[in-house]
């Protein structure tokens, strides 16, 4: 495994009119208009007769069209509430603590257990002030993915209530976001509007992918050249999908954070690391660069 190292960071956040066509009425010859006062003095008897019955159907009409507008909402947050997640979840991962899982080299995180590969950095983001562990970064190759935990109910996802909430954010900073279909299940490719290092307006890309398990789910971010070499995301996408979850018994609100728990370093690995540290005092060490 290569460099594993500690960040410190602050919390991350946890969210034409057209006008009617008019058209004018056709002109009436004098017969025609005839006709119709004629029709017009018949049907005064009857006039209040049928207004009232057309305001009980309009009234009616109204109410069935309330009615409808309501089951659409209800269906919609129905479907917004929905797990989401690869068909093959249960088979190839994420996998839940209780269910069936290869065997691989993995971190303990304490609730995510994060499989590792030669040549891999990690990365734990902490909250400045409760040094809570808030998401690790897995490196490699130039790219990168971000995972966080989140507790949700048995029943109900997370991941299509995020995503929308998402694209309405990348809109409302001028970006732009496309929903994809990918091994992964849906995701969301989004560009938004960034400084370039020299300071100039430029365009920053990410892709974030969500999946909802047992009472979990795992949020992922991807960047660098993960978002753009297909090869690069293939083994992140690979270790995201290797990943088990450990979420615990107790109770905890739904969109609630799950924390996790930064590995405990070997002490022998520690002198080992001195001992070579004071054989090659000048000798230039392993760096690491945050992925943005």
């Amino acid at each position: 495994m290569g460099l594993f190292s500690r960040f410190k960071k602050t919390a991350p956040d946890d969210d034409i009119r057209a006008d009617d066509d008019i058209n004018d009425d056709e002109e009436l010859t004098d017969t025609e208009a005839a006709d119709l006062e004629a029709d017009d003095a018949e049907s005064e008897d009857d006039g209040a007769e049928s207004e009232d019955a057309a305001t009980d159907d309009a009234e009616s009409d109204d109410a069935e069209s309330d009615d409808a507008e309501s089951d659409e909402d209800v269906d919609e947050d129905e479907a917004l509430l929905e797990k989401s997640a690869p068909f093959d979840r249960s088979e190839k991962g994420p996998f839940d603590i209780s269910e069936d899982y290869p065997e691989h080299d993995r971190l303990d995180l304490g609730a995510l257990k994060v499989p590792v590969v030669d040549g891999m950095q990690v990365r734990l983001d902490t909250d400045d002030d409760s040094q809570r562990v808030l998401a690790v970064t897995l490196i490699h190759d130039g790219g990168g993915i971000q995972l966080q935990a989140f507790a949700t109910p048995r029943s109900e996802g997370l991941w299509n209530t995020v995503r929308r909430q998402l694209a309405e954010s990348v809109t409302k900073q001028g970006g732009e976001s496309t929903e994809l279909h990918t091994s992964l299940g849906k995701e969301l490719a989004i560009e938004v509007p960034a400084k370039t290092e020299s300071g100039r307006p430029g365009r920053r890309a990410m892709r974030f992918a969500g999946i909802d398990g047992p009472r979990w789910f795992i949020r992922a971010v991807f960047s660098g050249k993960a978002v753009t070499d297909d090869e690069i995301r293939a083994e992140l996408s690979a270790l995201f999908r290797g990943v088990v979850v450990d979420r615990g018994e107790e109770a905890m609100a739904p969109r609630e954070l799950i924390a996790l728990t930064a590995p405990q370093v070997d002490a022998a690995d520690d002198e080992e690391k001195k001992d070579e540290d004071e054989l090659n005092p000048f000798e230039r060490g392993p760096e690491i660069t945050e992925v943005r």
